[in-house]
């Protein structure tokens, strides 16, 4: 079965930008995130496949090897000069109907990823470890300032008894009797003799008893501790990459990375847009008639702001540099003003307050109709 084309999986086209992939990454990872999803196993795999596309399409290195090798350009130890001669091979038969100088060869399989024919140590051959997902749950001043969280995620350990081997220890590892012991199986194809590593032994000429504690597999599920920095200005439902903390890769391939999405709880006052922050300040009739100097709360403490004589209700005020931080970037800070009616009554108030009405240039509800 082909492998799914992973532009096709977060449904852009090939020639997207950096900026177009993300988008689509988010608003995928979003919708089929476990925690969007509890109890959900194809929202879960959805969200697995997602994260490993955008893995490859996110990395420029990656995402050159998969548009010219497809899937597998991203094995490890993938050796694209031996790739680029058999391609260059595979044309010259196809237009001469033959290949060099038209007598057969062996072509090994193996060269493409940087192992040689008859060679069971197969330097630097591995695969990476799978990516995990993990979630965070901050209040919303935690997630402005930035802070550092433990947490337990469940991975695919080494198997202690066998030490990752997946032989039973003590065991007397056998000849396979699949390749011979060679490690290799021959296929004829034409005048080319294919050479690819034996599914039996994976390689390595000989075959163990499996370990009774991980069946073979060589690794055992665990759980590791992993402490991570969620830097300032952390917005709800971004989501963060952890380089080499998720699952452990297989043979030489290095782990996995651990993606973890942030969910930032609502503030009872304030609120986000983007860099910036929005309150809304109450303030009383004097203040707002009157001007002068009023407190503010900010993320570095209370600040006084100048309010302009004859504020009113709704009027947007702007406190540079005292939004969010994120790097070296800082956003400002909206103060939407709200004045306030006492809420006791007293005759005296009242009648200076009608008086006020002479006072209005024009009719306050001018011009509202229909």
């Amino acid at each position: 079965m082909a492998a799914e084309d992973l532009y096709a999986v977060l449904g852009v086209e090939r020639g997207s930008s950096q900026d177009e992939i993300k988008r689509a990454y988010r608003k995928l990872a979003r919708t089929h995130h476990p925690d969007v999803n509890p109890g959900n196993k194809d929202a879960e795999d959805k969200f697995k496949t997602v994260s490993a596309a955008y893995d490859v399409l996110s990395n420029a290195d990656k995402r050159k090897l998969y548009d010219e090798f497809g899937a597998d350009g991203l094995r490890g130890g993938f050796d694209p000069g031996q790739a680029r001669d058999y391609q260059r091979w595979s044309e010259e038969r196809a237009t001469t109907g033959q290949g060099q100088h038209g007598m057969p060869f062996d072509f090994d399989l193996g060269d493409l990823f940087g192992a040689r024919a008859g060679s069971t140590a197969k330097p630097g051959w591995g695969l990476t470890g799978e990516d995990v997902a993990g979630r965070v749950e901050l209040d919303f001043v935690t997630a402005l300032r930035g802070t550092h969280v433990e947490l337990r995620i469940p991975v695919r350990a080494s198997c202690p008894s066998c030490a990752g081997s997946g032989a039973e220890p003590g065991s007397v590892p056998e000849v396979c009797p699949e390749c011979a012991g060679t490690g290799k199986k021959r296929i004829s194809h034409g005048p080319m003799n294919l050479l690819s590593t034996c599914p039996r032994c994976g390689g390595d000429g000989k075959v163990h008893k499996p370990c009774a504690s991980c069946r073979g597999a060589g690794t055992i599920d665990s759980e590791q501790r992993v402490e991570v920095r969620i830097p300032a200005g952390a917005d709800d439902g971004s989501d963060l990459r952890v380089r080499g903390k998720g699952a452990p890769g297989i043979g030489d391939g290095p782990a996995g990375d651990l993606l973890i999405h942030v969910v930032v709880k609502p503030h009872a006052h304030f609120t986000r847009d983007g860099l910036d922050l929005n309150v809304k300040l109450p303030v009383t009739l004097a203040e707002a008639y009157l001007g002068g100097s009023i407190s503010v709360p900010t993320l570095d403490g209370s600040v006084q702001m100048k309010l302009p004589a004859r504020a009113q209700s709704g009027q947007r005020l702007r406190l540079r540099g005292k939004g969010v931080v994120r790097g070296t970037n800082t956003g400002d800070l909206y103060v939407e003003l709200q004045v306030r009616v006492p809420d006791l009554a007293d005759e005296a108030t009242g009648a200076a307050l009608t008086a006020t009405d002479a006072l209005y240039s024009r009719p306050v509800r001018e011009g509202i109709q229909l």
